[in-house]
């Protein structure tokens, strides 16, 4: 039974707390926050303990892996910390406000003996695991490329919020929802060799930070990933598309807000004309905290990697990073560059 102690109370934390405390071979032991009536709420509701301070529960020798769900500026120093002490941590993405950050992270992990897993929650959502299975099974042929479109529009005092503190966040949407993208495309794609687009602030009051992003990523063989993230969709939308030589699937809605979850699976029509189609409705409840735990403690338990491991989350950072870059000075932006 391993267990587990969780920094950041919030509504994520909340539901890193319920999967911990779902699985049969982890339990809940503790929890912090800064907020002590949130913390001690939380631990009310699993019967753990609450610690005064993070530096306090990532000490805790009673504990096995620690949970980080706190703002970004948190991200990368806790996890470091609890790594150092000897716990496996699952902190949240995108792992630091910049690739610096998260290295720093990892670096701890690998010194330590430890997993560092990255919170990308997405990728156990169950339309894109569809799409997954589609693309490993060949039914789309190889993969030529990807559309990405992930949004909502904010809500009144959005501008005045953490996410839009530079100090704090690091970075805007594409920071935000972004690298849910960014993270799939290269699970998908592999990696990228350059990428080239525009970012900027449309609307909400919060230059130098963007609450839209455009990027188009291109691996060595042109394969490419058309992604776009807004703060200014205004009704929420997540859209992930593969398309490849023989067919087409596509991953869209995240239930609740974002519409009805569901893939569709096309099949180009050889001689030509509309494409055979085939819809997958997941009208469930969202599953993908709890199989994305159920992966960090396998890798706990059998010692293999988990996904979004900590350098997978490096280097989504890193693309995020060149992207801005690719936006600052108006060119694209190869892998060897920062």
């Amino acid at each position: 039974m391993y267990r587990i102690g969780v920094v950041g109370a919030g509504g994520v934390g909340q539901k890193r707390a319920a999967a911990a405390a779902a699985h049969p071979e982890s339990e809940l032991a503790q929890v912090c926050d800064l907020d002590l009536d949130a913390a001690r709420a939380l631990a009310r509701q699993y019967g753990a303990g609450v610690a005064d301070s993070w530096e306090e529960l990532v000490k805790a020798k009673a504990l096995d892996a620690v949970v980080v769900s706190t703002t970004h500026e948190w991200l990368a120093p806790i996890s470091a910390a609890a790594l150092r002490a000897g716990k496996h941590v699952l902190a949240e993405k995108p792992l630091g406000r910049n690739p610096d950050e998260a290295r720093l992270a990892v670096a701890a992990a690998a010194e330590a003996g430890r997993w560092l897993k990255a919170g990308y929650n997405h990728r156990y959502h169950p339309a894109i695991l569809k799409v997954r299975q589609v693309c490993e099974a060949g039914e789309l042929g190889p993969l030529h490329f990807i559309r990405g479109r992930y949004g909502h529009g904010g809500r009144p005092g959005y501008e005045r919020e953490w996410r839009a503190d530079p100090a704090r966040s690091g970075g805007g949407e594409l920071l935000d929802q972004g690298a849910h993208l960014v993270d799939l495309s290269l699970w998908f794609l592999g990696d990228f060799a350059r990428v080239s687009g525009e970012v900027g602030a449309h609307f909400w009051p919060i230059a130098p930070l963007e609450d839209n992003a455009f990027g188009l990523f291109a691996t060595p063989a042109g394969q490419v990933a058309s992604l776009h993230v807004s703060w200014t969709q205004w009704k929420n939308l997540f859209s992930f598309e593969v398309f490849g030589r023989d067919g087409y699937a596509c991953a869209q809605g995240l239930g609740r807000s974002y519409g009805p979850e569901m893939a569709v699976v096309g099949r180009r029509a050889v001689q030509g004309g509309p494409p055979q189609e085939q819809r997958f409705d997941f009208p469930g409840e969202d599953r993908s905290w709890d199989l994305e735990w159920a992966d960090f403690v396998a890798a706990m338990a059998t010692g293999r990697p988990p996904q979004a491991e900590g350098r997978e989350a490096v280097r989504t950072l890193e693309w995020i990073f060149r992207l801005y870059r690719a936006a600052r000075e108006g060119r694209s932006v190869g892998v060897g560059e920062s």
